[in-house]
């Protein structure tokens, strides 16, 4: 997308520590900000017994900060207990690439279109990027297919399927899928005179 991608620390390699809340606030700030964190869990059923919240990690405490290390050094990507790591290395590698190429060139002045919502867990969102041309990204997260709007002439860049997926002629996106297209200003032009 346009925006700037949000990666939490070892999401590239598939860490499998967890990205815990944590900060360095010290006295009544960090009290505040305890209590504060436990108190949000509250709504949550598997935190509404008191007993449960006080499980919370403290993000004041240096143990929540380590508990959050990926264990970068545990895992050598060149060898067979790497080969998952690697491949999500190799995947995130890609799609910064595939932004570089593709969408940093086009970003000054663009700006957001439209969100449509496809279902319960899928989504279509557009954007005219600075140089005419329309972003679109189509994502279902949902075990069903979805109906989605048609694309015409649209060039796509990325697919999250094992083999290239585009939106089926009857724009139907297949259940966890996320396709990515551009169509170029010139054909957005012809769209618009027909």
């Amino acid at each position: 997308s346009p925006m700037i991608p949000l990666m939490f620390m070892g999401d590239e390699w598939a860490a499998s520590e967890p990205f815990l809340f944590f900060t360095s606030h010290h006295g009544e700030l960090a009290d505040a900000v305890r209590e504060g964190r436990r108190k949000e869990f509250a709504d949550f059923a598997a935190f509404a017994d008191p007993e449960k919240r006080e499980h919370i990690p403290d993000p004041n405490d240096i143990k929540t900060f380590e508990a959050s290390r990926p264990a970068f050094s545990a895992v050598d990507l060149d060898t067979d207990k790497g080969l998952d790591h690697r491949s999500w290395v190799d995947f995130y590698t890609q799609l910064l690439a595939l932004r570089h190429k593709e969408i940093m060139p086009r970003l000054p002045g663009a700006r957001f279109l439209k969100t449509d919502i496809l279902g319960d867990k899928a989504v279509s969102a557009r954007w005219v990027l600075g140089d005419g041309s329309e972003l679109r990204i189509d994502l279902n997260l949902s075990e069903q297919a979805v109906d989605a709007p048609p694309q015409q002439n649209a060039r796509q860049i990325f697919s999250s399927a094992a083999k290239s997926s585009e939106l089926s002629p009857q724009a139907i996106l297949n259940p966890y899928t996320a396709i990515v297209s551009l169509t170029a200003s010139d054909v957005l032009e012809e769209q618009d005179e027909q």
